[in-house]
Parts: structure tokens; sequence; C-alpha cells
């Protein structure tokens, strides 16, 4: 028998772990670890929606995929509707499908299945307990106001403070990651050698699959792919295709960061390059290169990782590189144009045929260091 002192100090421990869990998910699995060790229960999850966010997300370990895809579209449509007025939500099972209905405090003849109630967390968020049990496991939770049962005060402080962890983490995230970018233009002086090391910066930090940049050209109006990162985008480079096209083109005409979740069913995806090097794109976030009134390009991302979803901290990331890069470009093309300008004034204006300086490189021609 394992002493009462012994336990007490394995809650302790359980609890200091929590406060000092980051993670909003991470957070997640430890209340719902603890609160198995407390009650009878076959299910718990957390409904989550963040703020300026079309996204939800529903949080568990221990309810299949199935019934969470269930219970998330319905309480999705009970937010929409506002259908049911109590601040709690009973809910049973009705064939393959949950529903909800208003029977607290008397269950009638129906099975109770679950119980959604809501938690006070930070001003925005939107953010549920779900609990799934046997009927007369429901029922006691119903027997006073839900929401004042002990651990639902505690649960929304934990979440809570793991949301506010996790704002501050992401505040650090986004200044070594932008004095990494700031480091990179300040000490990589060949542009292509520059956006290569942007490209893997985007895809280490986002969690993709690829990332590129595609250069706009005014004079023919089509987009360029100049780099990429990954396998599949390596072999689109030097490719071409219209400027308004895609969902790049979109991205450049409305000079507005595009996150796309769902491309295939986007009516602007040009899939020409899906299929001509059998690649699959899934999710995009594209941002548009734009120094001053000058459009440049556009900086892509293509296919989380780790979810399906880019998400506003990643459209965040990559529209604060893009305005760094943009300008990276701009200054680089006006110094190409002051070079090649230098070369036509020193020889004249053939002095560029069978010129030995690699295309966009930042350095002077051959034959003009050969006469310093």
């Amino acid at each position: 028998m394992i002493p009462k002192g012994q336990i007490e100090d394995d809650k302790n421990l359980g609890f200091l772990k929590m406060i000092s869990t980051h993670g909003i998910e991470a957070q997640c699995s430890l209340i719902e670890s603890w609160l198995k060790q407390h009650y009878q229960l076959d299910g718990i999850g957390f409904f989550l929606k963040e703020p300026e966010s079309t996204r939800t997300h529903f949080f568990t370990e221990s309810v299949p995929m199935d019934v969470v895809q269930n219970i998330e579209v319905m309480l999705i449509c009970i937010n929409q509707t506002k259908e049911v007025e109590n601040e709690v939500v009973l809910f049973k099972k009705n064939n393959w499908e949950y529903i909800p209905f208003s029977q607290i405090g008397n269950p009638g003849s129906f099975e109770l299945m679950g119980i959604a109630i809501p938690l006070e967390v930070m001003e925005g968020i939107e953010a549920t307990l779900t609990l799934l049990s046997d009927s007369e496991t429901i029922h006691n939770f119903t027997t006073e106001a839900p929401s004042k049962l002990p651990f639902i005060p505690i649960i929304s402080r934990l979440l809570n403070n793991a949301y506010s962890h996790e704002l501050k983490d992401n505040k650090i995230r986004m200044l070594n990651l932008y004095q990494n970018v700031s480091s990179s233009l300040a000490y990589i002086s060949d542009l292509q050698e520059l956006l290569t090391t942007i490209t893997g910066i985007v895809t280490s930090e986002l969690l993709c699959e690829e990332s590129s940049v595609l250069l706009y050209d005014q004079e023919t109006h089509e987009f360029e792919f100049f780099t990429a990162f990954g396998e599949t985008g390596m072999n689109y480079i030097t490719e071409r295709f219209p400027a308004d096209r895609g969902i790049a083109g979109r991205a450049l005409r409305e000079q507005k960061t595009q996150v796309v979740n769902d491309v295939q069913n986007d009516p602007d995806f040009f899939r020409s390059f899906d299929d001509e090097h059998a690649f699959k794109t899934r999710s995009i976030i594209a941002a548009p290169l734009i120094a001053g009134e000058e459009l440049v390009g556009v900086l892509n991302a293509v296919n989380k990782i780790e979810t399906k979803y880019f998400d506003k901290d990643d459209d965040q990331i990559l529209s604060a590189i893009a305005d760094e890069v943009a300008y990276a470009i701009k200054n680089t093309r006006l110094f190409e144009f002051v070079v090649e300008s230098y070369c036509k004034i020193k020889q004249g204006l053939n002095s560029c045929k069978g010129c030995k300086r690699p295309l966009k490189s930042w350095t002077p021609c051959a034959r003009q260091l050969d006469l310093l």
C-alpha cells in the first residue's frame, strides 16, 4: 500500500508540473490524466477556439477520432446557432452520432452519454471541457450546476496559465527568428545563397515540407521560381507561369498573405506543377514580397507537417520574413543595375556579351575585377 504522505507528494508534484507547463496541448494531456485518476470517465476532451481564428481544436487522448469529429461538429453547430440556452450541454448517442438535449437534473428516459462544460480561459478564447461516461456518472455532474464543480475553476486557471506561457514563448520565438533572418541578410552577400537560406529557415520554423521564392518579372508579368527548399520545389527552378494565376498571383494582386488549408478546393489553385511532378499540395501560405510600392514576388510555404493546418502564428512569421526579404531583393536588383551600368560606362554597350559574372550575383563582373 502506498503511504498517504507519498500520495500527497505525488499529487503536489502533479500540480507543480501542470502549473509550469507551457504548451496548451501538453497541459490538456496532463489535465486529462489527472481527471482520470479521480473520476470514472470513458473519455475526456477539450474543445478550444483561439481568437482571430476560424479553426477549432479538440485535444484528447482517450476519445476515438470518429467521436471527436462528431462532437466537434455538434459543438460548432451549437455555438453558431445558439439553439441551446443552457451554459452546459448534455448529449447522447443516437445511432452513429451524438446529439444535444436539455435535461439537466432530470435525465428522464434518455441515456446520458456526455456533457460539455464551458471554461473561463483568456479573453476571446472559447473553451469547453467535454466528458464522456455512463449515464449515472454524467447525471452526478448535473445534480449541482456543472460550472460550479470544484475542478472546473482549477482547469480554467491551468489552461489560462498555459496560454499565457505559450504567448510569451511565441514572442521569444519571433524575436529569435527575426534576429536569425536579419543576420542572414547582413552577412550573406549572394542573393541565391541568401534566399536558399531563407527558404530553409521558413521550412524549419513553419514545420512544412517545401518553401520557395517566386520573383515577379514586371516586363513579362510572370513569376519565376528563383529558389526553393525541398526535393520537389527544386525541380521548379527557373520555371515560369503567369503572375495572375494561382494562389501566389492572388497574394500579389491583393497584397495580402493567403493562408489556404484546403488547396485542392481553392478556385485559384494552379495545379499544373502538381500534375507535372506527381506532387500534391495540401496547404499553402503565400506571402507577397513588396518593397515600398514595388512588387517583388511571393514567398511560399507548402504542406504543414505536424498538423493539417497553417495557423495565424505561421501567417505572422511568414509575413514578417517577407517584409525583410522583399527589401533585400530590391536592394540586390539595384546593386545589379549599378554594377551593369558601371560596366557599360567603362567598356561600352557590348561589354556584357560573354560576361563571366555569375547571373544574379552581387559581385562585379570578372572582367572588371581583372582591371582592379
